[in-house]
């Protein structure tokens, strides 16, 4: 019976240890200044924005964890010494809204209509106590704000990662935020249920190209500029390419997976939530083939 005792003790603390670790994990944030005005919130979940103005705080998504929007307030006082006044949601996913029930009542909440729409049907129950905290202001193209002597363009560019992302420009700081929209250094979601798509996401960045820039916030990943975005072009581009290729050839999955198109992800990564969440090369060929192949039926 010792040893059974010596094993729960050490269960014990192998998971209160854990639970430490995890505790520290969620509320640990790295900030990284891209003007006076301007920082980027690294940690567990999409990169997160903050903007000072003089009407408020201005923040771009909020993490995964309600207790991650806590933290998210906190810095952004520190960093700005305002209230935030209103919280923009790149998209619907958790890792970039769940973090949104910390903020207070009044606050507006910005987001496309369809990350709204995605939101009401699949992710209400999250938002139950905080109802103010879903997005209440939303738009379809294009979406102007003004916060004191800041101007912001917000822009849902197209299909890519879902069928309702926005970009974020921040005018006087030539940087936009594009959300989920790319991934630097990593390999990306892609949500056909939702309306993404691998062979119109090239196009869609195209389409942000086109917006006047310099610096670039991804939604995961260190911040970049014009050419990351045109790496990831590069090489969401090659895998519209094999999942034609398998239309063509009539090929399965997997000899799909086999393939050696694929050759701009050198050095990408798996995204980590403590630990891979499966976000990895098989992923992403597997989501290029299902598509080209018409194995998914987005949700309405």
């Amino acid at each position: 019976m010792v040893w059974v005792t010596r094993v729960g003790l050490a269960l014990v603390v192998i998971i209160t240890v854990f639970a430490a670790y995890l505790f520290t994990a969620v509320r640990s944030l790295e900030v990284e200044k891209l003007s006076d005005d301007l920082h980027v919130l690294f940690g567990m979940g999409g990169n997160v924005a903050v903007l000072n103005t003089a009407d408020g705080t201005v923040i771009v998504d909020t993490m995964t964890f309600e207790m991650q929007g806590d933290r998210i307030k906190e810095v952004a006082m520190e960093l700005t010494g305002k209230p935030v006044i209103a919280v923009i949601n790149s998209h619907y996913h958790l890792d970039h809204t769940h973090g949104n029930p910390a903020f207070d009542p009044g606050v507006r909440v910005v987001s496309t209509e369809r990350t709204l729409h995605h939101l009401k049907q699949l992710d209400s129950e999250h938002f139950a106590d905080a109802p103010h905290t879903m997005p209440n202001e939303t738009f379809s193209g294009v979406h102007r704000l003004v916060f004191g002597d800041k101007h912001l363009q917000l822009v849902s560019p197209g299909l890519g990662h879902t069928d309702g992302d926005l970009v974020v420009v921040f005018e006087e700081e030539g940087v936009i935020h594009m959300g989920d929209l790319l991934f630097n250094g990593h390999y990306p979601n892609i949500d056909l249920e939702a309306g993404g798509s691998v062979k119109a996401w090239p196009a869609t960045l195209e389409r942000t190209l086109q917006l006047t820039f310099d610096r670039v916030i991804p939604g995961h990943g260190p911040v970049t500029d014009r050419a990351g975005i045109r790496q990831f072009q590069r090489f969401m581009a090659q895998l519209g390419q094999i999942g034609q290729a398998s239309v063509d050839n009539s090929m399965s999955l997997e000899e799909t997976l086999k393939t050696d198109l694929l050759t701009e992800d050198a050095g990408y990564e798996e995204i980590k939530m403590v630990v891979p969440i499966g976000l990895d090369r098989p992923f992403v060929i597997t989501r290029a083939w299902e598509e080209a192949n018409g194995k998914i039926t987005p949700r309405k």
